[in-house]
């Protein structure tokens, strides 16, 4: 086709829709390449952080409560604890809640803000992207040419393969990923708490999770050392028979690779940007990843802005504002080395004694503060 688009952007995830509504609203001429129709599973804990919700409130002013409305919010909690599979080492009081959301209905809300904001939305598949030409072949046999391409596409990013295959940034995956499993188990079958809790020293260079909601409870584990799933559906069935599941066994395992800590310093190559799981932008401590999706698309929407004129000046001004972020990633990737990656009873021990000291330290980082309101 003759039509050059703005910008392509293949994903419509977090980091996809973000970016999209941002620049259509500009008035660019956008095209957001899908493969999947929504609602659709995504394997996700499903938290939001302050610093999430602060981002969601810059983009959309009724942000919050149109989440309570939708009955897309499933539990708040002020409360968190931190513990082993049988002790409680933390108990925490938050001054900002933590937010439970029902990630389904919350990719989905973010699908029909991104179609309101004029973007054009194909279900189509990108399955070949030409970088020198700006352009992506998909599924349906379509040829779509963008001032800029932005891969928004996961874990396993074909936009990122393709600059992978020029040696411009590394394959997914290549440096730092973990294993995660995760089950939905009923409220009714186990003895839950009404607060999020993060299970340290059971698994090597990883932890575990248990975030309520309003029926299920979502039970996780990863580990970027344990590679073996059966090893690692062992200790989830642990940790569940921990939590009064009468019959583990009997739940539906999901599992997953979690780019934990495989986040690129330069996500991309003059126009062609990475955003989300497709930059490696999961937090390498606790695996968070909405935040950093929602970020990214952020951001890459403001470059695109700025050289919307010079597109091959993206992804410099992208990485610029990047900057804040992968320096936190860089920081949290050592402390987790420094500790969750000791054997798990030496890393008990070490959380037992420094819990009291940082846990509010912690807590401040995890809830965090969005990157925009700090002023870049």
């Amino acid at each position: 086709m003759n039509k050059v688009f703005d910008i392509i952007i293949v994903g419509s995830g977090p980091a996809g829709a973000t970016a999209g509504l941002i620049l259509a609203r500009k008035g660019l001429d956008v095209l957001v390449l899908e493969k999947k129709a929504f609602p659709r599973f995504k394997l996700c804990g499903g938290m939001l952080t302050k610093k999430t919700i602060e981002l969601g409130r810059e983009i959309l002013p009724g942000f919050l409560p149109d989440l309570q409305l939708r009955g897309i919010i499933e539990k708040k909690s002020k409360t968190y604890a931190i513990r082993s599979k049988n002790e409680l080492l933390y108990l925490g009081k938050a001054e900002y809640p933590f937010i439970m959301v029902n990630r389904e209905k919350y990719d989905l809300f973010w699908m029909e803000q991104l179609k309101r904001s004029g973007a054009a939305v194909s279900i189509d598949r990108a399955v070949r992207v030409d970088i020198s030409e700006s352009r992506v072949i998909t599924e349906a046999g379509n040829t779509y040419q963008g001032r800029f391409i932005l891969g928004a596409d996961g874990r396993g990013s074909r936009i990122r393969k393709a600059l992978a295959r020029r040696k411009i940034v590394q394959p997914p995956g290549s440096k730092r990923s973990a294993l995660a499993l995760e089950t939905f188990v009923d409220r009714k079958s186990g003895s839950f708490s009404d607060h999020p809790e993060l299970f340290f020293g059971e698994v090597r260079d990883g932890y575990a999770w248990s975030f309520p909601g309003s029926r299920t409870q979502v039970i996780g584990i990863c580990s970027a050392r344990i590679k073996d799933g059966r090893i690692l559906k062992g200790l989830l069935m642990e940790l569940l028979g921990s939590q009064g599941v009468t019959n583990p066994g009997g739940q539906k395992i999901q599992a997953n690779i979690l780019p934990y800590g495989d986040y690129e310093k330069r996500p991309g190559h003059k126009n062609i940007l990475l955003a989300g799981d497709a930059a490696g932008l999961a937090e390498p401590l606790l695996g968070e990843g909405i935040y950093y999706a929602h970020a990214s698309g952020f951001l890459s929407a403001r470059a695109v802005i700025e050289c919307l004129n010079q597109p091959c000046r993206g992804c410099d001004v992208y990485a610029h504002f990047m900057g804040r972020i992968i320096s936190s990633m860089r920081k949290r990737l050592l402390f987790r080395k420094l500790t969750l990656g000791m054997p798990p009873f030496l890393a008990g021990k070490l959380f037992r004694s420094l819990l009291p000291l940082v846990a509010k330290k912690l807590e401040s980082r995890i809830q965090g503060q969005h990157i925009s309101s700090k002023g870049r």
